[in-house]
């Protein structure tokens, strides 16, 4: 006999939830990044060559 593991229901606030999380991670590691770039941009151009 071979029994099928017990599906539990599709908890849709919980995929909600998850998704909402990665999205506002996303949106911080973007933010940073842009952030980022920007200082050494403006560190470039301040430095003397």
């Amino acid at each position: 006999m071979t029994d099928e593991p017990r599906q539990d229901p599709f908890d849709e606030a919980e995929y909600r939830r998850r998704q909402r999380s990665r999205a506002n991670l996303m949106g911080w590691l973007l933010g940073g990044l842009a952030f980022l770039f920007f200082f050494i941009t403006i560190a470039r151009m301040v430095m003397p060559k």
